[in-house]
C-alpha cells in the first residue's frame, strides 16, 4: 500500500498552476511504441462486431471469475492509493465478490476505416471518486497508471505521477478518465505537495478501445486492456491558445479533434487560432461581451468565431 509519504513529489506549485502545453511529455505508452516506419505491427483487421463479441464473452468471463484486492481499499487514508492486483476466485478466494458483481459499464462508438460505427462496451469500478473537478477527454491530467491484460501480465506501469493529454491515450482510457475527480495538492513543510483524495479506479476494455489489431512487444493482436488510474490533478486544455478550450473545439463530440476544421484548410480547429478564416482571430470575436457564451452577432445560429460571413 502507498501511504501519503510515498506521493510527495518535488515540483513547485507554480508549476502545476501554470502548466505550459508546451512543456507537457505527451505520453505514448510504452505498449504502443512505434516501429522505424512510424507504424505500429499490424495485421489485417477482423471485423468489428465479431470481435466484440468474442473479446465482451472472454471480458465476462473473466470478471465472474477473478476479484481484485477490494479489501486493501476499504476505510482508506486520505494519501493512500495501494496498487491494483487481480487474482482468481478459487481456493482460499472462492469467497470473495467477483469483479463482475461490482462493475458498471459504459458503450462507446467505435469508427471503422469506412465511417461506419461500431458499439464498444467498457467495463469500470470506481474505488474512490475524488473530491475536485473531472477532466474531460481533451484535458492534461496528472495520474499514476498501471497497464495489464486478462492474464495479469503488466504491460505498463507508472508509480509516480505523469501528464498525459488525454486526447493523445487510448480511447477506453480516455473516456475512462473523466470518470474520476482530482484530489487535493497540499504543501509540505519541506517545501514539497502531496496529493489527497484522489480518485481511483480502474477500467477492463476490448481491444477495440486499445490497440485492436496492432501489436507491440507486450501486448498481442486483439488484447483486452485493464488500466488501474489515480487521478492526482488536471489541466484545462486550450492548445490554440484561442480562448476557447479544446474540448469545445470538438465540434461533432466524437472525441476525435483531429477531424473538426470548420475553414477546410488542413489544420484541426484545436489547433488553428482563427477557426472560420475570416481573418479574425478566435480570441478576438469569440466571446467580447464576456457573458461565457459564444457571441452570435447577426443571430444566425453560428457563434461569430465559426461564421466567416
Amino acid at each position: 500500500m502507498y501511504l501519503a509519504s510515498d506521493l510527495k513529489y518535488k515540483f513547485t506549485l507554480k508549476i502545476l498552476k501554470y502548466f505550459s502545453l508546451t512543456t507537457v511529455l505527451i505520453l505514448c505508452f510504452t505498449s504502443c511504441k512505434k516501429d522505424d516506419d512510424g507504424s505500429v505491427d499490424s495485421i489485417p483487421a477482423n471485423d468489428y462486431t465479431e470481435q466484440h463479441i468474442i473479446e465482451n464473452d472472454s471480458i465476462i468471463d473473466f470478471m465472474q471469475n477473478h476479484f481484485y484486492n477490494y479489501e486493501d481499499f476499504s476505510n482508506l487514508a486520505p494519501g493512500d492509493g495501494p496498487e491494483l492486483i487481480i487474482d482468481s476466485i478459487k481456493g482460499n478466494n472462492i469467497n470473495k465478490i467477483s469483479i463482475y458483481d461490482q462493475v458498471s459499464s459504459f458503450d462507446i462508438n467505435v469508427k471503422d476505416s469506412d465511417g461506419n460505427l461500431f458499439p464498444h462496451t467498457a467495463y469500470y469500478v470506481i474505488i474512490r471518486e475524488g473530491i475536485g473537478d473531472n477532466p474531460t477527454v481533451a484535458d492534461s491530467v496528472f495520474v499514476k497508471y498501471k497497464g495489464m491484460l486478462l492474464n495479469k501480465d503488466i504491460f505498463d506501469q507508472r508509480n509516480a505521477p505523469i501528464w498525459l493529454q488525454a486526447k493523445n491515450i487510448v480511447r477506453g482510457f480516455q473516456e475512462f478518465v473523466p470518470l474520476l475527480k482530482k484530489g487535493n495538492i497540499n504543501t509540505n513543510s519541506d517545501g514539497t505537495y502531496n496529493f489527497t483524495n484522489f480518485g481511483i479506479g480502474f477500467v477492463i476494455m476490448p481491444s477495440g478501445l486499445g490497440y485492436y489489431n496492432g501489436a507491440t512487444s507486450n501486448i498481442p493482436q486483439y488484447s483486452p486492456l485493464i488500466f488501474q488510474v489515480q487521478m492526482m490533478t488536471l489541466n484545462r486544455t486550450d492548445h490554440d491558445n484561442d480562448t476557447v478550450l479544446t474540448i469545445l473545439e470538438d465540434l461533432d463530440g466524437d472525441s476525435n479533434f483531429d477531424n473538426d476544421d470548420t475553414d477546410s484548410d488542413t489544420i484541426p480547429d484545436y489547433q488553428d487560432p482563427d477557426d472560420d478564416n475570416d481573418g479574425i482571430l478566435t480570441k478576438d470575436e469569440y466571446d467580447l461581451d464576456g457573458d461565457g457564451v459564444a457571441d452570435d452577432t447577426d443571430g444566425d445560429g453560428i457563434p461569430d468565431y465559426l461564421d466567416n460571413e
